[in-house]
């Protein structure tokens, strides 16, 4: 996939797609991404929304504030034992805290130590040992061309265009930003079967 058709489909900037238009081609052709336009927009449509139009390889967690994280992680700093003054502006203490240090990374946001090993077996780099790995942009999109592909059988239901059951694989139960992904996934559908 090339540069412009890349920023296009998933509305970042041009830096930004050139940044991972190499890369996504050579792992969509790996894992078989590559195979039909409704595929690659399905795909497409997921790291658009999962990466904010590839601007962000990485989860932010720098909050500014005790209440958002009360809102955003209950069950750390409302029913739980934890202080979420201590957590404020607190990127690295957060993710110690919640994830063990493997907190979203890559283009589709590998999360917990067992998809970091998972993807460390199946690709051959040691993301166990050093997570940040998975934030820079050939991991960042090698990571999400297998979670797609492999780890997560997405491939199946992005042929049939079923875009809820990929968001489901990709995102959990909570399917956030749904209709933004089927946005994004109708827009390079488009572009893609020209």
């Amino acid at each position: 996939m090339d540069t412009d058709t890349l920023a296009r489909c998933t509305g970042a900037t041009r830096a930004d797609a050139e940044r991972y238009a190499w890369h996504l081609t050579d792992g969509m052709a790996r894992f078989k991404i590559d195979d039909s336009p409704m595929r690659q927009a399905v795909f497409v449509g997921q790291i658009a929304v999962e990466s904010d139009n590839l601007a962000a390889a990485q989860e932010g967690l720098s909050y500014s504030s005790a209440d958002r994280l009360r809102a955003i992680f209950p069950s750390l700093f409302v029913k739980g034992p934890y202080k979420a003054e201590d957590y404020v502006r607190n990127p690295k203490g957060l993710s110690a805290l919640r994830y063990k240090g493997y907190h979203g990374r890559g283009l589709i946001q590998l999360t917990w130590a067992e998809t970091y090993l998972a993807a460390s077996k199946d690709l051959g780099f040691d993301y166990v040992g050093q997570p940040d790995l998975v934030a820079e942009p050939m991991h960042a999109a090698l990571t999400a061309c297998w979670f797609f592909a492999k780890y997560k059988p997405c491939l199946a239901p992005a042929d049939r265009g079923d875009v809820d059951a990929v968001t489901g694989l990709v995102n959990g139960k909570a399917k956030l930003h749904l209709a933004e992904r089927q946005a994004f996934t109708d827009k390079a559908y488009r572009l893609l079967s020209v």
